[in-house]
């Protein structure tokens, strides 16, 4: 019976959730502190975290279309024993800013008009409300301004309902733009451009009361913060503590989620573990204890575990992949090489330090706070802790699966300035083969990146160099996880190991590194050197109970001198 539990991977449309019994993560009890709390709101989390269901949660709670069915929905939900004054009170205007074309200015604007004017034609066929001659004139506005301006003035005239307005993907197509081109993001977003005017006929809207609730979320404060006054009437809750865990799963619920399907209850704090290392660690405010889980990425895994009741063969979901190239577009937004400067930062140090912004100002230049804080927002970065001092945050890498995306492209960008041609096919095929312990084919690529990065980099060239290309090769091809400078029970670090990916259902090699550079004069230094590599790797095999315990473990002293890369095995 386990094996039938439904889960809502992909399912955004709370009717369907419900009709076709899924298992569903109530979240409620967040509609009644929404009422409570402010009329008009925005609340911001990163791409595949749950916006969408929760905006259809609110769609269906409010409309009075669906006031018929709300038993049906919403009966053995928290809110469905509990509703609130405003149930089924309000006519939806929904939009959703996602699938728009930004390829151009003409593109972006002409496709930003056609949503708008799309959904407004939708409200009022569902509604069955305006003459012919009046629907006509509302849809034939040459802007997507005007289209909202003319409804919502029609809609005053003659409606007494008032309208619950909800956006969903608000950014997602002026976050494109961004990427494309940040002239032309500021402009749409300036005083006279067309997505500013949009908005502030929204605000003149709530004004006159056609509109009296809206619930705006997204992934970026950039859009909402470059409207300014134009839009200024937003309470936003993106960091309240009450409100962290709207969306995503906690701890708990991905439990209980799992008891859903799970057979053997003896693996069930293993396969805890492995969920949490891959796809929680999400903080959204600095004075929350815990932190949650991406809930497509776990639900990914419980769709693809409760059959065969064992992990699917990516860990990371094949729908998350799109965000490898977004991440390149991110990184050459202003400054390019000033954001891989950052990138090689929080890759090498786990950590970032910056001040976190709440609001964005594009009269300043957009350096290393904006762009840290940017890679918060969109969720690959999150918040770790306070810095000692109390005026900064400490970001960090959230999760595996956004790590991975990371050191992939770190690879790719280190192969670019070692000016050789990305080459995927072979790093992937040398990992395959480190699996299967030739570890020849793997080092030798390091080794080939790194002659040309030492000879252009030689003066400020040392061993993080060597390391960094190591761990960034071993995060292709689906076969290793890696950790860097762990710390061992005799308080020393490891430079590098690669362990098997928990998806991995194959005995295959595991690998410790010790990792050690020598330059042109330290040439006489190499035996002692490596001799030294060798005592300290055969010290941690003999202390190290984490180590003890990995079946087919590989230990290696890697030494780059004159432009060769030399090992050994020490076990």
């Amino acid at each position: 019976m386990k094996k039938k539990a439904k889960y809502p991977y992909g399912i955004s449309n709370l009717e369907k959730l419900i009709k076709e019994n899924h298992l569903f993560v109530d979240k409620t009890n967040y509609i009644a502190l929404l009422e409570e709390d402010e009329s008009y709101v925005s609340y911001l989390r990163p791409r595949k975290i749950g916006k969408s269901l929760f905006v259809s949660i609110l769609e269906y709670y409010y409309d009075v279309n669906c006031k018929d069915k709300f038993q049906a929905i919403f009966g053995n939900t928290y809110i469905g024993q509990n509703p609130t004054p405003l149930a089924s009170s309000f006519r939806v205007l929904k939009f959703d800013f996602s699938g728009i074309e930004t390829h151009n200015k003409t593109s972006s604007q002409e496709g930003f008009k056609l949503s708008v004017q799309s959904a407004v034609e939708y409200f009022m066929d569902v509604y069955a409300i305006f003459s012919t001659e009046i629907r006509q004139e509302i849809l034939a506005q040459k802007t997507a301004a005007n289209t909202i301006k003319q409804f919502f003035q029609q809609y005053k005239k003659q409606q007494d309902i008032p309208i619950y307005l909800l956006i969903d993907e608000y950014d997602h197509f002026t976050n494109e733009i961004l990427w494309r081109d940040l002239a032309e993001f500021r402009t749409s977003v300036s005083q006279d451009g067309y997505v500013r005017k949009f908005y502030e006929n929204i605000k003149i809207a709530t004004q006159s009361g056609a509109v009296g609730r809206f619930f705006i979320t997204g992934v970026s404060p950039m859009t909402l913060d470059s409207l300014t006054s134009g839009f200024n009437i937003v309470t936003h809750l993106t960091h309240s503590k009450p409100f962290h865990d709207m969306m995503g799963f906690t701890e708990d619920e991905v439990g209980k989620l799992l008891d859903f399907c799970l057979e053997d209850e003896s693996r069930r704090e293993a396969i805890l573990q492995d969920l949490k290392a891959w796809y929680n660690g999400y903080k959204f405010h600095v004075g929350t204890e815990h932190t949650v889980y991406n809930s497509n990425m776990t639900l990914f895994f419980l769709q693809e575990f409760k059959q065969e009741q064992t992990y699917p063969r990516l860990m990371l979901d094949p729908n998350i992949m799109p965000d490898y190239g977004k991440l390149k577009k991110m990184f050459e937004v202003a400054n390019f090489l000033g954001n891989i400067e950052i990138l090689a930062d929080i890759l090498e140090n786990g950590a970032v330090e910056s001040e976190q912004l709440y609001q964005f100002d594009f009269m300043k230049p957009f350096g290393k706070t904006a762009f840290v804080n940017f890679l918060y927002y969109l969720g690959n970065l999150t918040i770790k802790e306070e810095n000692q001092y109390g005026n900064g945050i400490i970001y960090t890498i959230p999760n595996q699966v956004i790590k991975d995306l990371y050191w992939q492209y770190y690879a790719y960008i280190l192969q670019q300035r070692a000016e050789f041609e990305y080459e995927e096919d072979g790093i992937q095929e040398a990992i395959f083969k480190a699996s299967g312990a030739n570890i020849e084919p793997y080092l030798r690529l390091v080794e080939k990146s790194l002659k040309v990065l030492s000879n252009r980099d030689f003066q400020r060239f040392d061993e993080k160099y060597v390391k960094m290309l190591m761990i960034a090769y071993a995060h292709q091809g689906n076969a290793f996880y890696v950790i860097s400078e762990r710390e061992t029970s005799n308080r020393k670090y490891i430079d590098l190991e690669m362990y098997i990916r928990p998806n991995n259902t194959k005995t295959h090699a595991q690998y410790v590194f010790e990792i050690k550079y020598l330059k042109k004069e330290q040439e006489g230094k190499f035996e002692e050197v490596k001799e030294g590599a060798k005592n300290q790797l055969l010290t941690y095999l003999a202390t190290d109970k984490l180590l003890q315990s990995k079946r087919d473990l590989l230990a290696y002293v890697v030494v780059f001198m004159n432009d060769t890369l030399y090992w050994e095995r020490v076990n």
